[in-house]
């Protein structure tokens, strides 16, 4: 029976998966924080163990660091076929800006927008495909691909669905315009704590094995989440949990939703012990288990069974 296997990296606080895809290809959704350490894996050094030299798609859900960082990298040392993106391009006010009056945080949130802007280009110029997600905003146009009954879709979000951050980043570009410093050094912090918000939700299914689906949250909160599963059909047997546990995106009623077994959370040892209270109260009172990327280090590695959908958690 063709199948996808799914690879969930370690790679800290943040973000990389792969799905190999029936025919070979490899997708990789979010690449982390481009971190490159012993602790940690990257995605480009996992592309490069396993001698694969391009990407069929690379996806990014949202524009925070420990989503984007490590895919710039890999953008820059290996040819990728297709990307789907967030945003389209747009202009950034002088840099000198942040400079001369902003603070360190929004000198931080111009860094990042400013990487965004150049992974865009680094993708152009070495030829890719480049798809807006926007293309993928109702139930008739939310299909990725499809290869061999496994298929990737677009689930969230989709035409007028709120994108706060971007509305953020709307008025950041209209305040340089009209040479509006304060307006720009002020929406810039904005924008970062909005962005989960924008976040896309994709659900990876099989024809054949309709109960092995993999849902893979990004970063996306509750209100999204709410918005989501009353127009969709969201139960998931895998979920990679949004926002690394975090309460906002890791609860009660979101998991009332999805009905997972299996929980996936993207989250370094260190920093999930705030978190570990909240989530063993919730396994306490559903039927799901979970799992940390963070405990599979140094080439370790944890496989669940799921069908025609593999899941492999680690190195």
């Amino acid at each position: 029976m063709p199948g996808a296997n799914v690879k969930f990296l370690n790679v800290g606080w943040g973000d990389a998966h792969l799905i190999q895809l029936p025919s070979g290809g490899i997708c990789l959704i979010d690449g982390g924080d481009g971190t490159f350490s012993e602790d940690q894996d990257h995605p480009l050094s996992w592309m490069n163990r396993n001698q694969t030299d391009r990407l069929e798609w690379m996806i990014l859900t949202h524009i925070h660091e420990d989503h984007i960082n490590g895919l710039l990298d890999v953008a820059r040392a290996k040819p990728v076929i297709k990307a789907i993106l967030p945003y389209e391009p747009f202009e950034l006010p002088p840099e000198e800006l942040t400079h001369e009056q902003g603070d360190g945080f929004a000198r931080r949130v111009y860094r990042m927008l400013a990487s965004y802007l150049e992974f865009i280009q680094v993708l152009i110029e070495q030829g890719t495909e480049i798809k807006w997600r926007s293309e993928y905003g109702s139930s008739e146009k939310s299909v990725i691909w499809s290869d061999e009954g496994i298929t990737l879709t677009h689930l969230y979000p989709w035409k007028d669905d709120p994108l706060p951050a971007y509305e953020v980043l709307v008025k950041i570009i209209s305040n340089s315009i009209e040479s509006e410093s304060e307006g720009v050094l002020e929406n810039l912090p904005r924008f970062f704590e909005l962005s989960n918000h924008d976040s896309s939700v994709y659900r990876l299914s099989s024809m054949e094995e309709p109960n092995s689906s993999v849902l893979f949250g990004g970063d996306q909160l509750e209100p999204g989440w709410e918005r989501l599963a009353q127009r969709t059909d969201i139960r998931s047997r895998i979920w990679k949990v949004s926002h690394h546990g975090m309460e906002d995106g890791f609860n009660s009623r979101i998991l009332s939703w999805i009905q997972p077994e299996h929980c996936i959370i993207p989250v370094c040892l260190e920093r999930s012990e705030a978190f570990q209270e909240n989530w063993e109260k919730l396994r306490s009172c559903t039927n799901m288990s979970y799992y940390l990327t963070g405990s599979y280090a140094n080439g370790k590695t944890h496989l669940l069974d799921n069908g025609s959908v593999p899941i492999q958690i680690g190195y």
